[in-house]
Parts: structure tokens; sequence; C-alpha cells
């Protein structure tokens, strides 16, 4: 919670919550509506959200920003470089699978570069009318390689623990 001090992580966790606002809103009225339970508004009968389920979708929205609120810590302190690399080290068991974690890590990039640099058109309509910029070479994506070091080990061990401990739990 600390972390939320900073103004840049305070700035990053307000503009994910900003934009996920909608799918919070429909996430919390699908529980409400759905769940069935005692009806906050008996009156209502089949119209009134119920209490259980008012709850449920408070719960996995709390998780939800939860985990927005993390992602911004992450965003907010890693370089893009260095988080596109980790998620490219990180893949490396999926390659066993034929996952190409070189393609994934050279798309992620380039959107990510595309997302930051697209000029932003007033409507959305005039986005679609907007001839495609003009390509004149492809980009090249390069990443430079990071050390494997001991509290790499120690970050991933905890988190495995602390996965284990929570699973045990339930």
């Amino acid at each position: 919670m600390a972390a939320f001090l900073f103004a840049p992580v305070r700035q990053e966790t307000w503009r994910l919550l900003r934009r996920t606002r909608w799918l919070m809103a429909v996430l919390l009225l699908t529980y409400a509506y759905t769940l069935p339970g005692t009806p906050l508004w008996p009156p209502l009968e089949w119209a009134s959200p119920t209490i259980e389920g008012l709850a449920q979708g408070g719960l996995r929205v709390a998780r939800l920003a939860l985990m927005l609120a993390g992602l911004a810590v992450l965003l907010a302190t890693t370089a893009r470089a260095r988080l596109i690399y980790g998620l490219y080290g990180l893949a490396r068991p999926l390659a066993w699978i034929g996952f190409d974690r070189r393609a994934f890590a050279v798309r992620l990039g380039l959107t990510l570069d595309y997302v930051e640099h697209a000029p932003k058109p007033a409507r959305w309509l005039d986005a679609l009318r907007a001839p495609l910029p003009e390509a004149a070479m492809p980009a090249t994506y390069t990443l430079a390689t990071e050390r494997w070091r001991a509290c790499d080990s120690a970050v991933i061990l905890a988190a495995l623990i602390g996965v284990w401990a929570v699973l045990a739990w339930v």
C-alpha cells in the first residue's frame, strides 16, 4: 500500500481503474442480478438484485481492482523493455508446447510502441476514416538481455510458496 503514496503509481492506478470502470459495473450487475438469494428490495421481486449477488459481485470487483493496482505498480516502476524481457523469460517453459516466445515479445513490443505513438483522433469514426500511415521500412525490435540473479530465484520461490500456502489453506 505504501507504493500508492507515489504519484506515478497513483496516476497509473487511476488510469487503469478508469479504463475498466464499465467492465467493473457490468461484473457487479451481472452477479447482483444472476445469483440467487435474498432480494435487496422485496417489493420489486424478480427485478431486484440479490444481497448475495451484490456481495459476490463486490468481492470480484475488489479483486479486479487489487490486480489492477498491482499491475499499476509494475507498469509505473518497470521500463517497458525490461517488462517485455521479463515476460519473454517467463515464457520459456511454454516453448515445450510450441509457444514462440520471440514472436510474442516482438508482437507485444511493437503493439505497445504503436499504442504509445498512435495519433489520437477526436472521434472514433475519424480513426476509421483516416488513411493508414505510410510505412517506409519495417521497424526492428531488440531487447537487451538481463542476467539471472539470485534474488530473481528468491522472488519466484517466494511466489510459489505463497501460491502453495493459499491453495493449501483453501
